[in-house]
């Protein structure tokens, strides 16, 4: 058997095997002899039927998964000793023709291309300089996320008449150009709004100061600001339809509810806080305070983490093997790339596969692994995150239930990978700030957002 490589570039390579009758023949008559002992055939005894009838019925398609087991081990074996670090997965070659005619030859040829990992250093110094955001928290925070808290915990009430944050409940219709309910359309949909959320002024003013009864019509995109999830949910609608929505709706006011906050006293602080309960309205102040306070600590450690990610980025001009990953990704995963969208789509697949790179670099310098005990850990932190979307928290689930279910998913193997790699780029992340300079930067909580703002404009984010 010969086996040889082919290096297109740096980046791109083919592998050519070449087998003759004795790299495979005997293990295709192992083959046919265990399929003799076997088979059923009508005219034999099972087990008995000659090894030419075998061999004749067989012999191809045995031959052909052979050459293939034997082709796919040796490539594998190959790249390992040569130490080849590739990039997505061998596939059928467009460079060199493989010869597999199995009826007319008993030599042939697999040809299958490869690409590879680029070679890069890491360059991280002290030189690269980020900024910590130190984000102070006021008493206008303070202030504002008590009302908020407050306004969370109010009881309703039954209105007549509504403010800027009473909750308007309305039935919408959808209206064709005549005026009249739209055929097909959105039809009797029962919604509920704030109006001091609206973003457009004028229709937050409609539904200020009304009654029970109110009726008028508007575009029901601007009701809800515009939010597709909103609106796909409220109306019961695929995102897809909302563009397509009439510019006019019914709005007809079924009831209105004004929220009821509660005062700042024992029974509200022990509500709020049911463990550790302030004993008056400074301690509960400092409480919140507290709470602010952490939690811009881990909104600027995260931020700093997302600065970090496009320094690495920046710093690393990493060229891949383009066509090649494109192909793979067309020819392995034909449910998701196709010629129309590949060029899109690959753009966001080589942003990550870059980042990935350069995070794998900083584990091999730094030596860092995901221990058992850290992946199950990452778990955890992982099923807590999803329950807190979901308005829940450990005490409500039960911590049994939920060691349980991490015990589960911890059999899966893909789940432990995809724990491993948060792992893994969380001590990367966390290696790379000890490798550059942070200045620790006192700012306001508005002025970080500004700077967050502007990022994000800048980045297209």
């Amino acid at each position: 058997m010969n086996i040889r490589l082919e290096k297109l570039n740096d980046l791109e390579a083919s592998v050519l095997i070449e087998m003759s009758k004795a790299d495979y023949q005997e293990k295709v008559d192992v083959q046919i002899k265990k399929i003799q002992k076997t088979a059923s055939i009508r005219g034999f005894r099972p087990g008995k039927a000659p090894m030419g009838m075998i061999q004749k019925m067989y012999g191809k398609t045995v031959l052909a998964d052979e050459i293939q087991q034997i082709a796919s081990q040796k490539l594998n074996e190959f790249i390992e000793e040569q130490k080849l670090e590739t990039l997505g997965y061998p596939i059928g070659s467009t460079r060199f023709d493989s010869k597999l005619d199995i009826e007319n030859s008993e030599d042939f040829v697999f040809a299958f291309d490869l690409g590879l990992a680029p070679k890069f250093e890491l360059d991280l110094t002290t030189k690269d300089k980020l900024d910590l955001f130190q984000i102070e928290v006021t008493d206008k925070e303070i202030d504002e996320d008590i009302e908020y808290a407050r306004k969370r915990h109010a009881k309703l009430d039954d209105a007549t008449i509504s403010d800027a944050e009473s909750i308007v409940y309305a039935e919408v219709n959808e209206l064709g150009e005549d005026g009249q309910p739209l055929e097909g359309g959105v039809t009797a949909k029962s919604v509920s709004f704030v109006p001091s959320m609206i973003e457009n002024k004028k229709l937050q003013k409609q539904f200020i100061g009304i009654e029970k009864g109110f009726t008028t019509t508007c575009d029901v995109r601007e009701l809800f600001n515009n939010n597709e999830s909103v609106l796909t949910s409220a109306l019961a609608v695929a995102k897809e339809a909302i563009a397509d929505l009439s510019g006019s709706f019914s709005v007809n006011v079924t009831e209105i509810k004004s929220r009821i906050l509660p005062e700042l006293n024992e029974d509200y602080f022990r509500e709020v806080f049911p463990t550790e309960t302030p004993a008056n309205e400074a301690e509960y102040r400092e409480r919140v305070k507290s709470n602010l306070e952490q939690y811009y600590k881990n909104e600027a450690s995260l931020w700093l983490d997302h600065e970090i990610g496009h320094l690495i980025m920046s710093k690393h001009d990493i060229q891949l093997p383009d066509d090649f990953l494109k192909r793979w990704l067309m020819e392995t995963k034909t449910e998701d790339y196709n010629a129309e969208n590949i060029d899109e789509k690959y753009a966001q697949e080589k942003d990550a596969l870059k980042r990935r790179l350069i995070i794998d670099k900083l584990a091999e310098l730094h030596d860092l692994k995901a221990e058992q005990a850290e992946v199950i850990e990452e778990a955890r932190l992982y099923y807590v995150g999803m329950y807190k979307q979901y308005g829940l928290d450990v005490s409500m689930i039960g911590q049994d239930f939920l060691n349980e279910t991490i015990a589960k998913r911890l059999q899966e193997r893909e789940f432990v990978g995809q724990m491993s790699d948060r792992v893994i780029y969380r001590k990367s992340y966390d290696k790379a700030r000890e490798m550059i300079s942070i200045n620790d930067k006192k700012t306001s909580v508005e002025d970080y957002f500004k700077h967050v703002n502007k990022h994000k404009d800048t980045h297209g984010e």
